[in-house]
């Protein structure tokens, strides 16, 4: 086994947790290094099954499609925290692109040219732009309705020169807001690197559509190398390749010339411009020096739509100017062969942290720790005081405790309604996170209860929970310990503590890893309690969501270890029976809990197994 049970250390308090391993240091570093978990299923070579992830500094897939969920959340989040108080005006606009907005570098006139904005955030980009360019028209949209209202709130805000709309634009029609073919200018700015690499295209193509013939996009985002890169790179925030999730759940994309000139081509876009901005901010008090990269590029759409396809590869540190007399039909490989001579990165020297912020996020880039929150969660008429991590920043720990998952809601909710399903039993809860939600709602009502995890750290800030609800719930009936299913020395020392064993078992989001199914399920046939008269037959209670692991792999791998579905349904059902062996159980949920809208959503399964009639009769035997 990769981890066995050994030592027992107790706690002194109203209640113990026993770490039950080696030494702590060992454990930690064993999930760690991800080898927690090792099982005999059968096979006689025993090897060891992978529970917790191996060490790696991408995050996992499930993580992956959650912060792609709800980028539009975190985004409405980040300006509900800063407003406008974030991102500077960005007045280097008239500078670096006035020949856009005007014609040429030496047109001087005032005819009206339509710009859109994508992802105009607070407005730090059209305001400072309607300032220097009076005669413009400009569109504006972004996907958070919070930003939206912060432009439309703005003291320069007016209906006559401004037209500013809610659009997602990976999924919404830009031509729904905006005329086809009505805009001259399109702009950017930090924009496309918020966005899922699979997903760029798309955009670029939903552009076009408003797009002029001979109009541009001018574009302005991170680069590879950026010192923003670096630090995201040290904290196992990697989503893919030049990809990172950042703190608070929103993401950046760091461009090379290639891949931004090649994503540009591949839309039908001829390249103007590409150059990558390099400065290094000097902070003398601090003694630091940020290395800041920002790519920068114009794009014009022509009659010419198509490019011939581009490999390149450079990563020098400098900037790479395009000349205007090259072709429109150039490869970007042709493009850089005419890059400049190199030149030194200049350095700039601040007394204090003085930078754009616009090109930073500079809050995020010395490495903030993370902050656990203090929340308070209702369970009908029981209140749970909690610190927990918040679900945005669960990319930061290597283990999944430290969050409350919405099936636990769930689960409580059903345990607290049916309290036939606890009442008088000895409790076993698997996997119970750092607020085990559930053992704390069956200790009202469980004879005793046992709450289990394969992590010390998420153990560690249960105990401080448990100490936190210790007013209003009877935590002298719990018992935390850490177990690692499958491991059978862990297993005799847990039925050792409990010899009767346990007449209920409870799980919450414990299936999202098929390998470790069978651990699973043997761990809960060496646990259960024998049945006796006159009560019900012991329980396995589970609820999940339903993601990588289908409904059917869990129940064929419980019929595997001798395990009987008794009844699988949805929390949006008020009421619910099923039989145990001739008896009818009945579960509910509250009127208050139906209206819980985390603990009800569509993908949500409740699945109640027993044993099998001809095990239990071996058992007997």
């Amino acid at each position: 086994m990769a981890m066995a049970m050994a030592t027992a250390t107790s706690i002194s308090c109203n209640f113990a947790i026993s770490t039950c391993v080696r030494t702590a240091a060992a454990a930690a570093d064993e999930i760690m290094d991800g080898q927690a978990g090792g099982a005999d299923t059968g096979d006689s070579n025993n090897k060891n099954v992978q529970i917790y992830p191996l060490r790696s500094n991408v995050v996992s897939p499930f993580l992956r499609e959650m912060y792609e969920k709800e980028a539009k959340r975190n985004w409405d989040l980040f300006y509900k925290r800063n407003a406008n108080r974030f991102f500077r005006d960005r007045h280097y606009l008239e500078k670096e692109w006035r020949r856009y907005f005007l014609g040429s570098v030496t047109d001087s006139s005032h005819e009206t040219k339509t710009v859109l904005e994508v992802g105009c955030g607070a407005g730090n980009t059209i305001f400072p732009l309607f300032a220097d360019f009076p005669h413009l028209f400009i569109h504006a949209c972004d996907f958070s309705p919070r930003a939206v209202n912060l432009v439309k709130s703005h003291k320069d805000y007016n209906e006559s020169y401004f037209h500013v709309f809610v659009c997602d634009v990976t999924s919404d029609v830009l031509t729904q807001e905006v005329a086809p073919s009505s805009v001259d200018v399109v702009t950017l700015v930090f924009v496309l690197s918020a966005i899922a690499p699979e997903k760029m295209l798309h955009v670029l193509h939903n552009v076009k559509k408003v797009l002029k013939p001979g109009g541009h996009v001018l574009v302005r985002d991170y680069a590879v190398g950026d010192l923003a890169q670096e630090r995201l790179d040290g904290k196992d925030q990697k989503i893919g390749e030049n990809f990172y999730v950042r703190g608070d759940g929103t993401r950046a994309f760091y461009f090379s010339e290639e891949s931004l000139g090649n994503l540009f081509l591949a839309a039908g876009f001829t390249l103007e411009d590409i150059r990558i901005h390099c400065r290094n901010v000097e902070n003398r008090s601090r003694r630091i020096t940020m290395h800041r990269r920002w790519i920068q590029g114009a794009f014009c759409l022509s009659s010419l739509q198509s490019s011939p396809s581009l490999d390149t590869s450079t990563s020098e540190c400098f900037s790479y100017a395009v000349q205007t007399e090259v072709p429109p039909h150039s490869s970007l490989t042709n493009v850089l062969e005419r890059k400049s001579k190199k030149q030194s990165v200049p350095t700039v020297k601040v007394a204090a942290l003085e930078i754009d912020l616009t090109e930073g996020v500079a809050a995020q880039m010395f490495g903030d720790p993370v902050t656990f929150e203090i929340t308070s969660i209702q369970i009908d008429n029981h209140i749970i005081h909690a610190k927990i991590l918040p679900k945005e920043l669960q990319h930061t720990f290597k283990s999944t405790g430290f969050i409350l998952w919405e099936s636990a809601y769930a689960l409580a909710h059903l345990l607290n309604s049916s309290p036939c399903l606890s009442a008088g039993k000895t409790v076993l809860e698997l996997g119970c996170g750092s607020v085990a939600l559930c053992t704390l709602v069956t200790s009202l009502v469980a004879k005793r209860v046992v709450a289990t995890d394969g992590d010390l750290g998420t153990l560690e800030l249960l105990y401080e929970n448990l100490k936190r609800n210790s007013q209003n719930f009877p935590v002298e009936k719990i018992m935390c310990c850490q177990l690692c299913w499958g491991d059978q020395e862990a297993i005799d020392a847990l039925k050792g503590s409990n010899r009767e064993g346990f007449q209920l078992v409870i799980g919450t989001d414990v299936t999202y890893v098929a390998e470790a199914l069978p651990l699973l399920f043997e761990t809960c046939r060496a646990v259960l309690a024998e049945p006796s008269s006159g009560m019900l037959e012991p329980l396995v209670l589970l609820c999940h969501v339903i993601r990588n692991v289908s409904e059917n792999e869990i129940i064929c791998m419980a019929e595997k270890y001798g395990f009987h579905l008794y009844s699988a349904w949805c929390p949006q059902t008020k009421e619910h029976s099923f039989q145990v062996n001739g008896s009818h159980v009945n579960v509910s949920l509250s009127e208050e809990s139906m209206s819980n809208r985390l603990a009800f959503s569509g993908a949500l399964r409740f699945m109640c197994f027993g044993l099998s009639q001809h095990k239990l009769r071996k058992r007997e035997n």
